[in-house]
């Protein structure tokens, strides 16, 4: 089969890294359908029969790259999936998204150096053949690779701005327990010996400079 045979669904809400995406693929011989979100992907999956998806995670408001990556799948069985995200794995987008489907790569955008590494993830996963050196959200060394869902969730409840005791009536605890969550949660990322007033802000800012992206938790306000 040649390249030129080859369609992929592109999916990604940055438009200025949309079109440089789609341009670099199709350099490679795709052809290359964008969309800048799930629904207009969905639109396109309902005129072609795409061979390969690069799916950004986080999307804005509304379903985001992992449940539309479900989608192809069942739509589309066989179709070979690409994650292409800020996020160092599942557990940090706004929905997470527990297991993800077998035979997926996931590329983190910012260890993405060399673009032949996308195009190898790509390849790889339209023949069922993705390894260990694709799915960054497995690497050991990957950013807060050892923080727990308990701390995880403390840090992106800070990071939208809620309160101590905010923060302990969405977790169902009392403040107590949630002030010492929290100050756990900031030495898991390093944040330490920072003055009360300060540490919220030191660690929300070293939070989502990791992760990229300004977690949704509107539904939680």
């Amino acid at each position: 089969m040649t390249l030129q045979t080859r369609r992929l669904i592109l999916v990604e809400d940055n438009e200025l890294l949309r079109d440089l995406l789609a341009t670099a693929l199709e350099s490679q011989g795709y052809t290359v359908h964008a969309a800048s979100d799930v629904a207009e992907a969905k639109h396109l999956l309902g005129t072609i029969d795409p061979d390969g998806a690069v799916l950004d995670i986080e999307l804005g408001q509304g379903p985001d790259g992992f449940s539309l990556g479900k989608f192809i799948l069942k739509e589309s069985p066989g179709t070979g999936i690409v994650f292409l995200t800020d996020l160092p794995d599942a557990r940090f987008a706004s929905q997470p998204g527990g297991d993800l489907p077998p035979a997926v790569a996931y590329i983190r955008k910012s260890a993405l150096y060399d673009l032949r590494r996308l195009y190898e993830a790509v390849d790889l996963s339209m023949r069922g053949e993705v390894t260990a050196e694709y799915r960054d959200d497995r690497d050991k060394g990957r950013p807060f690779a050892d923080l727990t869902r308990k701390q995880i969730e403390v840090l992106r409840y800070m990071a939208v701005g809620k309160s101590n005791a905010q923060i302990a009536e969405l977790r169902g605890t009392s403040l107590k327990a949630t002030e010492d969550a929290i100050h756990r949660a900031c030495r898991a990322i390093g944040v330490q010996n920072v003055n009360e007033g300060n540490l919220r802000a030191t660690a929300v800012a070293r939070f989502l400079s990791v992760i990229g992206v300004q977690p949704d938790f509107s539904s939680a306000s």
